[in-house]
């Protein structure tokens, strides 16, 4: 059936942009060897798919086209068309758009059938490329998309992002979390091995008076001498607060940088055992942080410092003594670094954490469990490892224990040590009641 060009309606929503060389391609193409397929008209003769052709025809100066009726079109014609003509809308949103470019794929594949192989299963003869030539987008562009695609049928929460880089982002980064805990995993299940075999559940030798339960491990030595004996890359996440005895170094007059030099020195021997990407947090003395020595010692480890502390404030605090003098220290700021580009946080979160310490103080440098556990969740996944060289009161075991990660917590001083392995204990009792 042929139509008149000037009878042919085009509507607003069609693409407004075409690519002038095409068009003049897409002539001579015409001219040497006609019109391959008629272009789509509705029963109004309003355009519905081959608008590139259109224009060629006018460019050759014809009066008249090759059309066909939406209404002669078969089921798979008119569920073709109708994807192309929604994909190349505007106003398409980026799950939609994803579901149509995948749904127009999967049509083409199913229409095309398979080519037979040697392993007899037969692969598609319809291509991501041939996909990507229709829609006129880069073959990677198109490989991508339909990786995206696939997933946000597996997981509908991906579909809440408001742009296709974001929900990209998002499905990389549940990647590479799923990916973590595989590895993890893994890791439990060697180390499961091992004690079967008749090894200890880490391969560190047992020369350190040790306590071990249910993933969290205590050792009460100095933790340099307890780093050294670890595996590489086995840890997941540095949590801490060193004894950087600053109230001690002003009565007393001691050395104030006894504090630093068994930091630096820790994580020197810390960093061949850390994951790469290992968040690090760690709690530090507002007088060292705003001199700057801090940073300089975690720098020469070797570590990246993010540009934003974590500040644990902590509300109720009175009023010092003179309060017309000073401000009251009412908060304490935790610096987040990590060995290599850092890896991706769990989840959203604010760098002010205001919370109060529930229960008991069993140790006067004591954070928050609230705190410790926000911090655990956005840096791990389960059965990860975090370590606390300087566990004081053994509240990172109790969070570790709380949310199924694994822990290892060393304190060189004997009363601390004890107290940890009392607070884990407790811990384990609670879960194993709640059960």
């Amino acid at each position: 059936m042929e139509l008149d060009l000037a009878q042919i309606k085009i509507p607003v929503r069609q693409r407004t942009q075409i690519d002038d060389k095409k068009i003049s391609e897409l002539a001579d193409s015409i001219q040497a060897i006609g019109l391959i397929n008629a272009i789509i008209v509705d029963e109004n003769n309003t355009l519905i798919a081959g608008e590139c052709r259109l224009k060629a025809h006018a460019r050759l100066g014809r009066k008249t086209i090759r059309v066909r009726k939406l209404s002669d079109l078969s089921e798979w014609e008119k569920q073709v068309i109708e994807l192309e003509e929604n994909i190349r809308r505007e106003q398409l949103s980026p799950p939609d758009e994803l579901a149509a470019k995948l749904k127009l794929h999967r049509l083409h594949v199913a229409k095309h059938g398979k080519v037979q192989t040697l392993s007899g299963e037969g692969r598609p003869k319809w291509k991501v490329e041939d996909t990507a030539q229709l829609l006129g987008i880069s073959s990677g562009n198109m490989s991508e998309t339909l990786q995206l695609a696939e997933a946000m049928e597996k997981d509908p929460e991906l579909a809440k992002a408001k742009t296709i880089v974001s929900m990209k982002n998002e499905w990389k980064r549940k990647q590479e979390i799923k990916g973590r805990q595989l590895l993890a995993m893994l890791q439990v299940g060697q180390q499961r091995d091992k004690a079967q075999a008749g090894g200890t559940e880490n391969s560190s030798p047992a020369t350190f008076p040790t306590y071990e339960k249910a993933g969290i491990t205590l050792v009460n030595t100095l933790c340099v001498d307890y780093i050294k004996s670890l595996p590489d890359s086995l840890i997941s996440c540095l949590l801490t607060d060193p004894p950087w005895e600053v109230q001690f170094d002003d009565q007393f007059g001691s050395d104030p940088k006894t504090g630093l030099y068994l930091t630096q020195e820790m994580l020197g021997v810390l960093y061949p055992k850390l994951q790469e990407g290992s968040l690090c947090w760690m709690f530090c003395a507002t007088k060292h942080l705003i001199r700057g020595l801090i940073y300089n010692l975690i720098l020469t480890a070797g570590y990246r410092i993010y540009d934003t502390i974590l500040i644990w404030h902590k509300p109720h605090v009175a009023h010092s003594s003179n309060p017309f003098r000073e401000l009251k220290n009412d908060y304490e700021p935790c610096i987040v670094f990590s060995k290599g580009e850092g890896r991706n946080f769990s989840r959203p979160e604010f760098a002010v954490q205001s919370e109060t310490i529930q229960g008991r103080r069993v140790h006067p440098a004591q954070k928050p469990l609230g705190v410790l556990r926000t911090i655990i969740e956005l840096s791990t996944v389960e059965n990860e490892i975090v370590i606390d060289p300087f566990c004081g009161s053994g509240m990172v075991g109790v969070g570790c224990k709380e949310l199924n990660r694994k822990a290892i917590l060393i304190d060189k001083d004997n009363r601390w040590y004890s107290t940890a392995v009392l607070e884990v204990e407790k811990c384990a009792e609670s879960k194993q009641t709640l059960k």
